[in-house]
């Protein structure tokens, strides 16, 4: 006796392969590849040397270890005339940071003259041109400076090319299957979020005078992070069989992937500068991603025979009326319980079982085989109906069924495929006449059998 399904799930629609191919990943990997190439950070900066060489840099410095000795903080003072080709960075941070202006202007007055005076203003009002010949502090998100924008333009300003292509690389495995689960919107969603923490990470332990947050590693962990939080259960990647020469599923454990962003998390720490600030930012990003994953999945759809249930108490009634009677082998009840649920839905998946094992407690064959052959048309697409459908088939044949048409039985094929039921698939191929439906039948038979490894017997199929 079957057992009705009180749960269904709508089955994932099988869209053309061009459409829930991973675009929006593609897409941004396109333009993540182009930072380094049209929008590099890693050459020496414009803005830096044009500070040093203009005599800025010498000016405010000057002014500012004249007031250090003024104040009787001689010891500082010579630590940093003997540190005067310290990173550069570090004086970039001198020359963006308004607090060292003020006390510049503050200081002027006491230690500079007036041609020296003219001629600072003079040089600070040219540092907004220097600046846009210098993509990482223009466009990078430096720790003084935080400006909203800064956060969704730091990932396009190029780091190091092999870097971005590393990670890149290593999210290839994950990526069909994340934008196919979450779909292009939320992929994109994540991005821009992923943009946000990777930023409030590298400015929760940056400090002044480190090089600006730019480069794509960091943000890219939020779609790591997001798609091991969507997994619940094994995970079948896409293989390529050189053998057959075509892609096959492989079922594997998604713990098995963890180490693709440990390795994206050691490269970014490793070759980023500083590493730290860095390092928190690509965790930040990976936790976001874990956790925001959980708001944004795509919850299950209710599919119209639930929804109908929902609506039509009466019928849902009459269902559960059918079923009591066939535990009591009441088979005259049941199947008049069903009868009235087939009278006004003919496809429901549901009654047509009952149905079937009503009329054979009843032993009216006519009946029996005509409700038999509209249950094995049923498309069974929802969730574990294709092995009822299979366990109907069996008894079918035990009781010396009649033949079944082929434009029943191709349809009857193709879900014995999706059941696991193989062997029983290949037996009914032999017995069907020809019919249009058959090259599609043949077809995802064919298919299962290769990936499960049966590919002798996939050759066997005509």
């Amino acid at each position: 006796m079957t057992t009705p399904i009180t749960e269904q799930t709508t089955p994932d629609p099988a869209p053309a392969a061009w459409r829930s191919a991973p675009w929006v990943m593609a897409c941004l990997a396109i333009a993540l590849l182009a930072g380094p190439l049209l929008n590099s950070a890693n050459n020496t900066q414009p803005v830096l040397n044009w500070y040093q060489s203009s005599g800025l840099k010498a000016l405010e410095w000057d002014n500012y270890l004249s007031w250090l000795r003024f104040n009787n903080q001689s010891a500082l003072s010579q630590r940093l005339e003997q540190n005067a080709d310290m990173d550069a960075h570090a004086y970039g941070a001198a020359l963006f940071a308004d607090d060292f202006v003020t006390d510049s202007k503050r200081r002027a007055r006491d230690f500079w003259s007036a041609a020296e005076i003219e001629q600072w203003n003079r040089l600070r009002e040219q540092i907004p041109t220097q600046v846009t010949t210098s993509n990482l502090y223009r466009w990078g998100l430096p720790d003084n400076s935080p400006r909203p924008a800064r956060f969704f333009t730091a990932p396009f300003t190029g780091a190091s090319l092999w870097l971005t292509l590393a990670s890149l690389l290593l999210l290839v495995p994950l990526a069909p299957t994340l934008e196919h689960r979450l779909g292009h919107g939320r992929v994109f969603a994540l991005w821009i979020l992923g943009c946000l923490l990777s930023g409030f990470g590298y400015l929760l332990l940056a400090s002044p005078g480190q090089t600006p947050f730019h480069g794509a590693t960091a943000p890219l962990l939020v779609w790591f992070g997001a798609f091991f939080g969507l997994q619940s259960g094994a995970l079948s990647l896409p293989v390529w069989h050189p053998k057959h020469k075509r892609w096959q599923r492989l079922s594997v454990s998604p713990y098995t992937l963890l180490p693709l962003p440990v390795a994206a998390l050691a490269a970014l720490a490793l070759f980023s500068n500083p590493l730290l600030a860095n390092l928190s930012a690509g965790l930040t990003a990976f936790i976001g991603g874990l956790l925001l994953v959980q708001i944004m999945r795509p919850q299950p759809v209710e599919t119209e025979q639930e929804r109908h249930h929902t609506r039509d108490p009466q019928q849902l009634s009459s269902l559960t009326r059918g079923w009591d009677a066939l535990g009591q082998l009441n088979g005259d009840a049941a199947s008049a319980a069903f009868g009235q649920v087939l009278a006004s839905e003919p496809d429901h998946f549901d009654a047509l079982t009952g149905q079937f094992t009503a009329q054979q407690l009843l032993n009216d064959n006519v009946a029996w085989t005509a409700t038999a052959q509209q249950l094995f048309s049923h498309p069974a697409t929802d969730k574990g109906q294709a092995t009822q459908v299979a366990q109907c088939w069996q008894q079918y044949q035990q009781r010396g069924g009649a033949p079944l048409p082929a434009v029943i039985g191709w349809p009857l094929l193709r879900t014995l495929t999706r059941a696991g039921e193989f062997q029983q698939a290949e037996k009914l191929a032999r017995e069907l006449d020809e019919h249009a439906l058959k090259a599609d039948a043949i077809a995802q038979l064919r298919d299962a059998l290769i990936q499960e490894g049966l590919a002798h017997r996939a050759k066997a199929l005509s």
